[in-house]
């Protein structure tokens, strides 16, 4: 189990509600925290755990589910931690590793109390479901990067933090001595911005000025824009953060390379396609359109926004029936590995071409209906015309700038 940040900021509201339902009597409950890499879903079960300690007092047991066997580090669990060595027969019957684990639960010790039972890295609950306890005195807590892991659940979707908080934690990892985020207050918040508000960004940045004090805000954040994902104070090597106190263990980059790894090759295609958009609406629509371009199946397309949504990797619009929006370092990440793509011309082509289609619509003279049914596309066209000109016909370069 992780010792917790002495950052650790917001979240209040999370932590109550986990606290009430996880709490419900007479029921095996099972609260699953889900968020896109990167925004704290470790954390928050944590400082839950630590926090909450007195209400489990048949004790805690942290498992991570992603990089290991379960029911193989549940049985070492019950080994090293409660000294209790689980049959693998009994009488004249052979227990299998499934069985195993259902008699360590039954075994529990001490033998009354409510248990906690953290899984923290759900990839899949096909993988955990029949390792998971029975009875009622335990309480299980995931956490998972899949949205809705199981309609039975109850969910907590974890969100990047407040502008307000994420100066906070900024300020509070800087230290209290250290003065820059006052004296640079707005390049702080432009920072803060830049990074999408997103916990282990905020938390990597400020560990890295902390180590240069020289180091301005400002200088910080032009380093960020020049080099994005490849900066080193945002995407460490591993090993640096082995020995910190930190409980992320991975860069953002790193971090959201296990998400992309979760999705086909279609649907990857598709997260490089996103990448070209603007940080604004994207209506689905002309992610449709420009894949018709590019001739994809339609049916690989409908399930790429299917996976992408699953993931976090997308964000859909609470007042949008087709609308989404990417975190600006998804965009990032997803840029990095559009431009090592393949048919990277190819995507820029058609992408250009689907907004160019809808520049062409726009009269001399618009009507305001005119103007509302094209204000989404124009910060798209805008970046064509910024970005994209390599990949717009000369007949048509006429209508991007227009």
């Amino acid at each position: 189990m992780f010792q917790g940040s002495a950052n650790f900021v917001g979240r209040q509201y999370e932590l109550s509600l986990l606290r009430e339902r996880l709490q419900q009597p007479g029921v095996v409950a099972i609260s699953a925290v889900s968020g896109m890499g990167g925004v704290g879903k470790t954390e928050l079960a944590t400082q839950y755990a630590r926090q909450h300690e007195a209400d489990y007092p048949g004790g805690i047991c942290w498992l991570n589910a992603r990089e290991s066997d379960l029911a193989a580090e549940i049985l070492q669990f019950a080994l090293f931690n409660m000294n209790l060595e689980v049959p693998q027969e009994l009488g004249a019957q052979k227990l299998n590793l499934e069985q195993q684990v259902k008699w360590f639960w039954n075994n529990w010790r001490p033998t009354e109390g409510l248990v906690l039972i953290v899984l923290d890295d759900v990839t899949s609950l096909k993988s955990c479901r029949k390792l998971l306890p029975k009875s009622n005195r335990f309480r299980i807590l995931m956490t998972t990067r899949l949205r809705r892991i199981d309609t039975n659940f109850v969910e907590i979707s974890l969100d990047v933090l407040s502008a307000e908080d994420a100066l906070i934690l900024l300020t509070k990892v800087l230290g209290e001595q250290d003065q820059r985020v006052k004296q640079e207050l707005q390049v702080a918040e432009n920072l803060c911005a830049w990074l999408g508000y997103l916990p282990l960004g905020l938390e990597l940045v400020g560990r890295y000025l902390v180590e240069d004090p020289d180091l301005s805000l400002a200088e910080m954040l032009q380093r960020l824009k020049a080099q994005q994902l490849q900066d080193e104070a945002i995407n460490p090597e591993d090993e640096q953060l082995q020995d910190t106190e930190m409980t992320a263990k991975r860069g953002v980059k790193a971090a959201f390379e296990l998400s992309w790894r979760e999705l086909n090759q279609k649907t990857q295609c598709v997260g490089e396609l996103l990448s070209l958009f603007a940080l604004d609406v994207i209506l689905w629509e002309w992610v449709e359109f420009t894949s018709k371009s590019l001739n994809w199946v339609e049916a690989d397309v409908k399930e790429a926004k299917k996976q992408l949504y699953k993931l976090h990797l997308i964000q859909s619009l609470v007042d949008g029936d087709s609308g989404y929006k990417i975190h600006p370092l998804i965009r990032e990440f997803l840029k990095v590995k559009q431009a090592a793509s393949e048919q990277v011309d190819e995507l820029k082509r058609a992408f250009a071409e689907t907004f160019i289609a809808i520049a062409q619509q726009i009269p001399q003279s618009p009507t305001q209906e005119i103007i509302k049914s094209v204000k989404d596309a124009i910060p798209h066209l805008a970046e064509v015309a910024q970005n994209l000109t390599d990949a717009v016909s000369d007949e048509n370069l006429y209508w991007v700038f227009n």
